[in-house]
């Protein structure tokens, strides 16, 4: 008998809990979003090495003068060291798919450089200086901020203030007012892919170098945020009744 009213109070008890944890104050859930427009003072580059032949020795040896000659020219440009990287060097069989499968032909090695600069006047000698490198090619150049933690972090702030203010635009609207927030989120995959690419203002190597700085135009960056803000939402008949006097 005893362990019959335990299992039922116990039963009771998990389904109070249950339908305690479903009941969900009202409230209204919002997006904040926020755009920063800022000049870039940077500039990331990233560069790949490779060349082959059919002996691995002569290969290897070959790549590694390449390669020195890459990073004597970044120097001789005044590449800030402590923003050079070399990456993923590898070498081995060269493969090449040709008539409907794969054939061995040689070896081939590789080296992955990446570098930043904030001269941007260093533009044009830098892609010319590549250019006369055969091994040598430029994957990528973009544009960046090097204040972009301390810029989204204001963004971000922007972003929250929006979705107060939209928030708030939408309880009034249903005669309401919104409390305190309930639950933050911030969207990350708003930042992705933000650099903007540099490459798009030179496409033939053999314009002067100074024709290549002048069509240079970093124009601006975005700095964007977005964010998830649930308010409590605070309804008329409850305003009125933490109003209302009480009697003593």
């Amino acid at each position: 008998m005893k362990r019959t009213i335990l299992c039922t109070m116990t039963a009771i008890f998990c389904g109070v809990t249950a339908w305690a944890d479903d009941v969900r104050p009202p409230q209204v859930m919002v997006f904040g979003t926020a755009t920063n427009e800022v000049v870039p003072d940077m500039m990331v580059w990233s560069l790949v090495v490779t060349n082959t032949g059919e002996s691995l020795e002569k290969v290897a040896q070959r790549h590694s003068e390449v390669v020195a000659a890459v990073l004597t020219l970044l120097k001789d440009t005044k590449v800030p060291e402590e923003t050079l990287q070399t990456a993923r060097m590898e070498f081995g069989v060269n493969w090449t798919y040709r008539g409907n499968s794969w054939v061995r032909e040689g070896y081939s090695a590789s080296t992955r450089i990446a570098f930043k600069i904030n001269d941007f006047g260093a533009y044009g000698a830098l892609w010319m200086g590549l250019a006369k490198i055969s091994e040598v090619s430029v994957e990528s150049v973009s544009y960046d901020h090097s204040k972009r933690i301390d810029l989204r972090n204001e963004t971000r702030a922007k972003a929250l203030l929006a979705a107060r203010k939209k928030a708030t635009a939408m309880a009034e609207a249903l005669g309401s007012k919104i409390g305190e927030p309930l639950l933050i989120e911030e969207d990350i995959s708003v930042n992705e892919g933000v650099r903007q690419s540099a490459m798009s203002n030179f496409t033939e190597k053999s314009e002067p170098v100074r024709e290549i700085e002048s069509a240079l135009a970093p124009g601006t960056i975005p700095i964007r945020a977005r964010v998830k803000v649930a308010f409590r939402l605070v309804l008329e008949d409850q305003r009125r009744s933490n109003h209302a006097p009480h009697a003593n």
